[in-house]
């Protein structure tokens, strides 16, 4: 066996699995934020939780999280590609981050809404692993094997 069958040249790109899904978790994002900050649906009518938020600013809170993962998903995909955004591209860590608040952000959820938030988290630990684990991982961009 060679160094190259041990380790496969890989492209330094994005990974569509990852984009498809930062898109769907977007939209669900936006939906929840759309739903909340409209008023029509009370998410933080209960007592006993140690946190408290107005309905108005948690819904624009899940809309920028939204918009930012459907933002980021087009760039996984390759959708868009301005090139001052390459780096993020290829590196994942935007998308990385994105999954993780909004994993994060649906904890705070789950009391309240604990199928949806459930789902949401499983769809953002499939990004994780998808942007861990694609093409380039764990590698710069320009490092040997690109």
């Amino acid at each position: 066996m060679t160094e190259e069958d041990w380790h496969p040249r890989r492209r330094g790109t994005g990974s569509p699995l990852a984009g498809i899904l930062l898109l769907l978790v977007g939209a669900w994002q936006v939906f929840i934020g759309y739903a909340v900050a409209s008023g029509d649906s009370y998410l933080f009518a209960g007592g006993g939780y140690w946190y408290r938020a107005d309905n108005t600013g948690w819904g624009w809170v899940n809309l920028a999280i939204g918009l930012a993962a459907i933002g980021i998903g087009f760039l996984q995909l390759g959708a868009v590609r301005p090139r001052r955004l390459e780096r993020l591209r290829r590196g994942g860590y935007a998308g990385l981050l994105v999954a993780v608040v909004s994993a994060m952000n649906q904890f705070f959820l789950a009391p309240q809404y604990p199928l949806w938030a459930t789902l949401v988290i499983a769809v953002d630990v499939f990004v994780i692993w998808a942007l861990a684990t694609g093409p380039g991982a764990g590698r710069e961009p320009g490092a040997a094997g690109d």
